[in-house]
């Protein structure tokens, strides 16, 4: 590459402030884009207008790239259920309907708080429950211009409102958020967009220095001053998608521009024997470093081609075409002879397919593996060999240890796939783990407990006074809980609960277990304090729906059954229960239609058959 593109891709990062080539992370705290806009105005209003500045807004039609005025239903068949986006005034909403005939037997309307993605592949949609954010189950593809099911929500996995934003996701997706220590989701300050310290570091300290009169070196980070792979890390924290695995007692929140991100974390994605065409979305440093270009050249990285000041859209027309140009040119090489450059096209049209991915549908991405048309031949063997697993790939520290590498199976597990083959995988990883002398019980414990084998769960369980990990103490309890021993239960989830205080899982399965142990005024209070908190708890209403029955309440039983069935029509819990409180207090006519849609889920249940049979 000439280095007069260098100096000027290296300037678009490093207006006004300056560091040392060498960066550690600055203790300073985060400003937001506000603060930085009074010295950096130009590039404060141009960012704000690019894709990262608009990737996470406020839920209005303005920033809405989707349809709110005649928006086509999305039928779910899996699960019998529609959705149908909704506008009042300047208010977004998803409404959850089932049709039976022409009745609507089931609607459900929640209201849209933020819009997820820039629009230029996606819209998808939040609802902020007091502080708690949730995935809701309706998302516009905006270059195929439909609404569909977000990704994940197919079929059976339908979370439907449930489905949490830990901070890995918005800590992407958005500026740092106040995060609440001991939560899953919830947060006290939710930004509305990334902004510059995502790139810069937190800022305070700078203003700081320039309000003081001070000496500004060192108080921000200017990436193209950073080490090559530096610059990419801070690009590729959030562009290397996989399954990621936090070092010890840091998250991807600690992160900070200039620090090596294998510090912070690693990153696990799967090798198939077809990777040359199998991707997923958010790939690019991976696609990338695949690419001869890439191991050909000292200073390609992001900045090489992309602006993040500016949208794409105004990076002008011959942008990448003189991009690439700058390292191939020379008489050596011809001028392209393809009918895609006589229309105009540039290099990429040919070197940089675009194309879908395997995890998102209705879009297509730019492939960063840059390489000649034509080299897909790579596949191996036959087209049904592609999907193969090869091996799960590294793809931030070049020799993980073992139990590194078993979390990264185990996370796959839980946030990509449920095939067992990765549980075993990782088994034989702790496997190699212990031999090297290190102790991984939490880690077995969450293998096992991924595979529901409860009594090896229970043998491995170290005392609870002796465990200071909220996760590793809630999947004890529950193993404890599920095995029919809710006295040991609840010691375990009474740690977890002090270990994570606003966890809202842990809360309802410690109250289970009060509830269990006869405890049910003490299960109620909890049940009660995880509705104050989300009121939208669909398991909390049928278990203190339960609690109640147990202590002869049937009103306030009857009441908390039918809020639950209100929120999720299919809780077989909830519908059984509440047939069940019929039944006993002699409203069999009223049980009826409830034991019939118990019979409509399942109808080789003996348990529903036999309830049918009393109210029948």
């Amino acid at each position: 590459m000439k280095p007069g593109l260098w100096i000027a891709a290296a300037l678009l990062w490093g207006i006004g402030c300056t560091r040392p080539e060498h960066s550690t992370p600055i203790a300073a705290e985060y400003v937001g884009i506000d603060a930085c806009a009074t010295c950096h105005p130009t590039q404060a209003a141009t960012f704000i207008e690019s894709q990262m500045g608009r990737s996470w807004e406020l839920a209005t039609p303005v920033n809405s790239a989707a349809d709110f005025v005649t928006p086509e239903p999305v039928y779910d068949a899996h699960n019998d259920l529609h959705y149908q986006a909704l506008r009042e005034d300047s208010a977004l909403f998803v409404m959850e309907y089932r049709l039976s005939g022409a009745d609507t037997v089931h609607k459900r309307i929640e209201k849209i708080d933020y819009i997820v993605g820039s629009g230029h592949h996606t819209n998808s949609h939040i609802m902020d429950v007091n502080g708690y954010l949730y995935q809701m189950p309706l998302t516009w593809y905006v270059q195929e211009g439909r609404w569909d099911l977000p990704p994940g929500f197919v079929g059976p996995n339908n979370s439907r409102f449930d489905r949490p934003i830990p901070l890995k996701c918005i800590t992407c997706h958005n500026a740092m958020p106040g995060y609440v220590p001991g939560s899953e989701n919830k947060y006290d300050f939710v930004p509305h967009g990334i902004d510059c310290e995502r790139c810069h570091g937190p800022g305070s300290k700078h203003i700081e220095s320039v309000s003081s009169g001070g000496d500004i070196a060192g108080t921000i980070v200017n990436p193209a001053k950073l080490p090559l792979d530096r610059q990419f890390d801070i690009c590729q924290g959030c562009h290397l998608q996989g399954a990621s695995v936090n070092r010890a007692n840091v998250t991807f929140a600690d992160f900070r521009p200039g620090q090596a991100l294998a510090d912070i974390e690693n990153v696990f994605w799967p090798r198939f024997a077809d990777s040359v065409r199998q991707f997923v979305m958010a790939s690019h440093p991976d696609r990338l470093r695949q690419s001869a270009c890439f191991q050909a050249s000292e200073n390609l990285t992001c900045i090489t081609c992309h602006d993040p000041h500016v949208r794409i859209e105004a990076m002008g027309e011959n942008h990448y075409r003189n991009v690439c140009q700058d390292c191939h040119t020379g008489p050596e090489l011809p001028e392209c002879p393809t009918p895609e450059a006589a229309r105009g096209a540039d290099c990429t049209t040919c070197h940089m397919p675009v194309s879908g991915s395997k995890d998102i549908p209705h879009v297509t991405i730019t492939d960063h593996f840059i390489r000649s048309p034509g080299s897909d031949s790579l596949v191996l063997g036959s087209p049904d060999d592609g999907a193969r697993l090869v091996r799960m790939a590294s793809l931030l520290d070049p020799a993980p240890t073992p139990s590194l590498v078993a979390e990264g199976y185990l996370t796959y597990y839980e946030t990509v796939t449920n095939h067992p083959g990765f549980l075993d995988s990782a088994l034989v990883q702790l496997s190699r783990a212990q031999a090297d002398g290190e102790d991984v019980t939490d880690l077995l414990i969450r293998t096992y407990f991924l595979q529901q084998d409860l009594d090896e769960v229970i043998r491995l369980a170290p005392g609870p006074e002796q465990l200071d990990e909220a996760w590793t103490a809630y999947r004890i309890g529950d193993s404890f809980l599920a095995a029919g021993r809710p006295h040991q239960a609840m010691a375990y989830l009474e740690v977890a609960v002090r270990l994570s205080p606003a966890h809202l899982r842990f809360m309802l399965r410690l109250a289970s277990a009060y509830s269990q142990n006869g405890r049910q005024q003490d299960a109620i209070d909890l049940f009660s304090r995880a509705l104050s908190a989300n009121p939208k708890l669909t398991d909390a209403y049928n278990d203190r729906g339960f609690a109640y029955v147990l202590m002869g309440d049937a009103e306030r039983a009857e009441a908390d059954f039918l809020e639950a069935i209100a929120l999720d029509p299919d809780s077989e819990r909830a519908l059984a229960n509440l047939a069940s409180l019929y039944f006993n207090i002699g409203r069999k006519e009223e049980a009826r239609p409830y034991v019939r849609r118990l019979l409509d889920i399942d109808s080789a249940n003996l348990q529903f058959r036999r309830l049918w049979a009393l109210v029948r």
